[in-house]
Parts: C-alpha cells; structure tokens; sequence
C-alpha cells in the first residue's frame, strides 16, 4: 500500500508528458515543462516519505498513553492522510490548479463506481471504523460468522487473529471492510474487557445442593475472586460469582440437576481460568466422587 500512491503519480506524470509530447510533435518546450513536473513531484515523494516518517516517530513519541493498538490505528490514518494530500498537491503541480484535477477525478470515478463497487464499499467500511470505532486493533470481536482478535485494520480489509472455542488456532482471516455496513458486529472487549463465563456441573437430586453451591462460589472466589472485587469497586454496583440450577434428563430418563457456575473474567483469558475453577472444583469433590 505504502507504495501505491508512488506508483500513481510517477504514472500519471508519464502519461501526461507523453501527451504533451505527442501534442507538440517533439517539442522541446513541452519535452522540458514534463520533466519539470515529474523532477517537482519526485521532490513531493521524498518530501512526503520523511513527514510521513518524522510523524509515525512523533506519534509513537508523544501518544505513549495509549494502548499499542490504538497507536497502531492512528499510525495507519496518519500515513492515508499524508497519501491522500501527497496526491493533491501531485494534481495541483500537474494542472496547476485544483479544480479541473477534482472535476477529472470525479469524472472518473464515476464511471469506475459500478466496476469497483466492491472496493469503494471497503473503503467506506474503513471510514466507519475509524470515524465511529465499532472495534480496535486488540479486540476481541465476531464480524458475522467469523471471530477472533483484531490484529490490523487496513484500507481493504480488517485482519483478524482466528479463535475456535475461546483459543487463538495461529489462523488469519482477512474480513472485507464492508461487512461492517451489512452485518452485526459484536466486540467483547468494547467498554470492559470482562465477560461472563460458565462452567457447569452435573449432580444427582439427592445431593446437598446447598453444600455444592458453596464449595463452587468458593472455587470461583479463589480464583477469581479479587478481580470480581475490584470490577464490584470501578462499576459501583455488586459483582459476585452465582451459581443457577436447572433439572435435566438422561436418555434413560433419569434426572439429574445442572448446576452452572457463572463468574466474570478477562475475555483473552476465557479458557485459562476455567481450567484453573475446574482444578479447584475437583480437588474439592474428590472426596465425594470417591465414596
């Protein structure tokens, strides 16, 4: 992408040099007036390499309060706002003065609109993305069917790290920016990176279920206890792990009681501590099953 913009313009200069080559029948006069221009927008170029280069160095400088993602977004916007204004002034040097460049470009792009209609709706998903911010780079979100960890957001396409099951698989999926314009978004992370999770056990009737209940609220307060206390602090309202019960059937008919142990915890750690709850949960019962 970084080199898009320069391969346009060193194009763009070339056709129009030719033009004027061919309009004047070899003048020398239009040969030199091409190559001045193409001489001032090579200067343009560079000029627009070190800003662009000098500013990416600023950001990441004087933006240290933000999350590497968020740097990474704002590095990215900075870098299309340097190309779109390098390709201006690249016009402007051409036609010598901007509206007939604009007239011609919108010429153009209307009638490529039905051609790249797919790509234009890509690029209105960007500006969606970055002018409201459904999602970060670091997020962990479902853009339709697909689900994962924002690692990149490009002009064309948002990257996504792939998960199944609340694991990352080493998957990369490249989602097109206009999904965000058809279809739902869902971000876990958007606000609080805290969700809640399950872990369910299954008993028969006749057990304690009082007693049950107690040695589960007591895994999930060993583990994650101190985390839920400070959530209960920032959002000023109660947190606290909770179990729910619910009577099922076997095929053979036989009932049993599901009891579901819910608890909050970092989405990027959904797997990890339902290990560790599970580890506690049967050392607990170990006693029980036994007899």
């Amino acid at each position: 992408m970084k080199h898009i913009g320069t391969l346009l313009l060193l194009l763009l200069t070339a056709a129009t040099g030719a033009a004027a080559y061919l309009a004047k029948q070899q003048s020398l006069t239009a040969y030199y007036n091409a190559l001045t221009k193409l001489l001032v927008i090579l200067l343009v170029v560079i000029a627009s390499s070190i800003i662009t280069r000098i500013g990416v160095l600023l950001l990441q400088r004087y933006a240290k309060t933000k999350d590497k993602g968020e740097l990474k977004q704002m590095t990215s916007v900075y870098k299309y706002v340097v190309l779109i204004i390098l390709i201006l002034v690249a016009m402007l040097l051409l036609y010598g003065v901007i509206g007939p460049a604009i007239t011609s470009i919108g010429l153009l792009a209307a009638g490529l609109t039905l051609a790249l209609q797919r790509p234009i709706l890509n690029i209105v998903g960007w500006f969606l993305i970055v002018a409201k911010r459904p999602f970060r780079i670091g997020d962990r979100v479902d853009i339709g069917n697909v689900g994962g960890y924002v690692h990149d957001i490009a002009l064309m396409h948002t990257h996504i790290s792939l998960i199944e099951k609340d694991e990352q698989t080493g998957r990369m999926a490249y989602v097109p920016n206009e999904m965000v314009l058809t279809h739902p978004i869902v971000n876990y992370t958007k606000g609080s990176a805290l969700v809640w999770n399950e872990l369910k056990v299954r008993v028969p009737p006749q057990a304690n279920l009082r007693k049950v209940e107690k040695k589960l609220l007591e895994c999930a307060e060993e583990v994650i206890g101190k985390e839920m206390k400070a959530a209960s602090k920032k959002w000023n309202a109660e947190v606290k792990p909770e179990v729910r019960a619910r009577i099922e059937y076997l095929a053979s008919n036989a009932p049993y009681v599901e009891l579901a142990l819910r608890y909050l915890c970092n989405v990027k750690e959904l797997q990890s501590v339902k290990s560790e709850v599970t580890k506690k949960v049967l050392a607990k019962f170990r006693n029980e099953w036994k007899a």
